[in-house]
C-alpha cells in the first residue's frame, strides 16, 4: 500500500567478494535475488528471486516456506514475525502478518498491521475522510497528492486467531499486552483491559498489570485484566496467563495464590520481578540474581547486574560492574571475563562491549570469552547478539563470534547482516546476487553449498488458513487430541524441540533443560 506511492530508489551495487574464502563453523549459498530481507530473531528471511514478481519467504538454504505472493516482506522487531504486503483491490487494504514458518497470523487484509506482543496483534480498516477528520495520510510522492483515512474498525488477534473488534471510539492507539491481557486506550483517553476473548474487564483500567494498595502493613494487588484480588488465596490466575506471578512481601516470595513460592536465602531490600527464570535482588545497595527456585546464582556483590529487554544471561552471561569495574559472569556466577576496565570506559553493553583503545582501536570484551586479542579500526555491536561486525585498517569488514571465531572473513563492504543468535547471516555480492550464511557453532570446516535459484519448492500456504501440524499433541493441562500450534481449549502453545544455538545439541519438546549442560547457552 504505502510503497505504491513511493518512488523507486536506484539500487546501490556493492562490490563482488574475491576470493572463495570459507566461513568458520558454517555454510553459504549464493543467492540470485532482488532483495533478501533478514530477521534478528528468527533463521528464516524474506526473499524476492531474481526472477519473480513477489516475494516469498525461505530458509537459510533457499528452500521455500511460502509462495511468491507477497509485494513486499519486512522483519518484525523482537519477534519471529513478518508484516506482508500482498495486491489488493482497493490498494489499501493490503498489509497482513506471517510467523517465521510462513503461517497466517493476521491475513492480508488491513491497512495498517501492528504486533503489540509474542501473543497479540491487530489490523486496521479504514474509511476515506477529510483532511480535517483523518487518522492516516497517504502521500504520491510522483504526484504530490494527498489522501485521507479515518480509522473504521480494528481487529485485535491472539495467538494468530481473531479475538475481537473494537470501533474507533474504543481505539486510540499503542495498546500494551500483559501475557493474556490486553490494555487499550480509548478515545477518552480512558484505559481498558479485556481478555483473549475480548472481553472487558471489570475494573477501571490503570497503569501495569497490577493496581496496587497499602494497607493494614501489606500491599494488595488487583489484576487489571481481570478485576480479580492476586497474591491471594482465592487467586485462579495461573503463571501462564500473566507476566507478573511472584511478588515479594515481608521477606517472603509469594505465588498468585499468596502461598510462599520459596524460601528467600536472605531478608532482600527490594526484588526486580522475574524475566525469564531470573531476578536481580538487592541488599545494602549490592546486586545479585536468583534463578526460578530462589537459588542465589550470582552473589549480592555487584553494583549493577546487566540485561537486555529485561532478560537476564542471554546466551549464558551476563554483565556486570564491581569496584566501579566492568566485566561478565556466566550462570553458575564464574567470571568470564575479568573485571579489569574501569566501567566508564566501556559502550555497547550486552553479551559484547567495547573500548576505545588509547591508538584510537577498538578493544572487543566478551562473556564468552573474555577480552578478544585483535583490535579493530571499528566495530558494531548489537545489545542483544553474539557476534558483531568488525572493520580492520584497510576498510574491509568481517562477521566475528562472540567467542572471537571469524564467522565470515573480512571482505569489501560494511553491511553484513545476521541474527542475534549469529546461525545466520548474509550481504550482498551485487549483481542481484546473496550470499547467505548458515553457522552451527560447532562444525571444524565449512563447506560451499552450489549457487541455487529454487523452483517448485513453495508450500500450499495461502493467505488466508494456518495449515495444522501433523500428529496431535496434549498440553501440560491435559488437553489431549490437538492438532495445531496451539490448544483450543487453554491456549497453551505447543511444546517443540529445542536445539542449542552454540552446540547444536537438540533436546526434546518435553525435557528442555534452562540452559544448555554442554557450554552454558540458554535455552528456555
Amino acid at each position: 500500500m504505502k510503497k505504491k506511492f513511493l518512488v523507486m530508489m536506484s539500487i546501490l551495487l556493492l562490490m563482488a567478494m574475491a576470493g572463495s574464502a570459507m566461513a568458520a563453523e558454517g555454510t553459504y549459498i549464493d543467492l540470485s535475488a532482488r532483495d533478501v530481507v533478514l530477521s534478528r530473531v528468527s533463521e528464516n528471511l524474506g526473499c524476492r528471486f531474481e526472477n519473480a514478481k513477489y516475494y516469498c519467504l525461505i530458509k537459510p538454504d533457499g528452500t521455500k516456506l511460502t509462495n511468491e505472493i507477497y509485494t513486499s516482506i519486512s522483519a518484525v522487531s523482537s519477534y519471529p514475525f513478518f508484516k506482508v504486503e500482498a495486491d489488493s483491490k482497493d490498494g489499501v487494504h493490503d498489509e497482513g502478518l506471517i510467523d517465521d514458518q510462513g503461517n497466517v497470523m493476521v491475513p492480508v487484509m488491513y491497512a495498517d498491521v501492528s504486533v503489540v506482543s509474542d501473543r497479540w496483534a491487530y489490523g486496521v480498516k479504514l474509511t476515506p475522510s477529510s483532511g480535517d477528520d483523518k487518522d492516516y495520510t497517504f502521500t504520491n510522492f510522483s504526484t504530490g497528492d494527498k489522501t485521507f483515512y479515518r480509522i473504521d474498525t480494528v481487529d485485535f488477534y491472539y495467538r494468530g486467531k481473531q479475538a475481537g473488534t473494537l470501533s474507533r471510539s474504543d481505539f486510540d492507539g499503542y495498546p500494551t499486552a500483559y501475557g493474556d491481557y490486553i490494555c487499550i486506550q480509548n478515545r477518552e483517553k480512558k484505559r481498558v483491559y479485556y481478555n483473549s476473548a475480548m472481553e472487558k474487564s471489570p475494573v477501571d483500567g490503570d497503569y501495569g498489570e497490577y493496581t496496587s494498595t497499602y494497607k493494614n502493613r501489606a500491599t494488595h494487588y488487583v489484576h487489571n485484566g481481570t478485576g480479580m484480588p492476586a497474591f491471594e488465596t482465592g487467586c485462579t490466575l495461573t503463571p501462564a496467563e500473566v507476566e507478573k506471578s511472584i511478588v515479594y512481601e515481608n521477606g517472603k516470595f509469594l505465588n498468585l495464590q499468596g502461598e510462599e513460592a520459596f524460601r528467600a536465602a536472605q531478608n532482600y531490600d527490594s526484588f526486580s520481578g522475574f524475566h525469564g527464570d531470573y531476578a536481580v535482588v538487592t541488599m545494602n545497595r549490592m546486586k545479585g540474581l536468583i534463578d526460578a527456585a530462589g537459588q542465589e546464582v550470582i552473589p549480592l556483590e555487584y553494583e549493577e547486574i546487566g540485561n537486555y529487554e529485561d532478560q537476564y544471561l542471554t546466551f549464558g552471561v551476563i554483565s556486570a560492574e564491581k569496584d566501579g569495574k566492568f566485566g561478565f559472569l556466566d550462570a553458575a556466577g564464574n567470571v568470564t571475563c575479568p573485571f579489569t576496565y574501569s566501567k566508564d570506559i566501556v559502550s555497547n553493553r550486552g553479551i559484547l562491549a567495547s573500548i576505545k583503545n588509547l591508538d584510537g582501536t577498538i578493544i572487543v570484551l566478551s562473556g564468552l570469552a573474555g577480552e578478544l586479542p585483535e583490535h579493530y579500526s571499528d566495530v558494531e555491536l548489537m545489545s542483544d547478539a553474539r557476534a558483531f561486525v568488525a572493520k580492520n585498517a584497510e576498510g574491509e569488514c568481517s562477521l566475528i563470534d562472540a567467542t572471537g571465531e571469524t564467522l565470515i572473513p573480512y571482505v569489501d563492504t560494511w553491511s553484513i547482516s545476521y541474527n542475534r543468535a549469529a546461525t545466520v547471516a548474509c550481504y550482498s555480492l551485487g549483481n542481484r546476487t546473496y550470499r547467505i550464511y548458515s553457522f552451527t557453532h560447532d562444525a571444524a570446516v565449512p563447506a560451499a553449498v552450489s549457487a541455487v535459484t529454487p523452483e517448485g519448492t513453495a508450500s500450499d500456504l495461502s493467505t488466508e488458513e494456518t495449515p495444522a501440524a501433523e500428529g496431535t499433541w496434549t498440553c501440560s493441562n491435559g488437553h489431549a487430541g490437538n492438532t495445531g500450534k496451539f490448544c483450543p481449549e487453554c491456549g497453551e502453545a505447543k511444546p517443540e524441540d529445542i536445539t542449542c544455538a552454540s552446540c547444536g545439541t537438540v533436546y526434546p519438546a518435553d525435557s528442555v533443560p534452562n540452559f544448555c549442560p554442554n557450554d552454558g547457552t540458554k535455552l528456555k
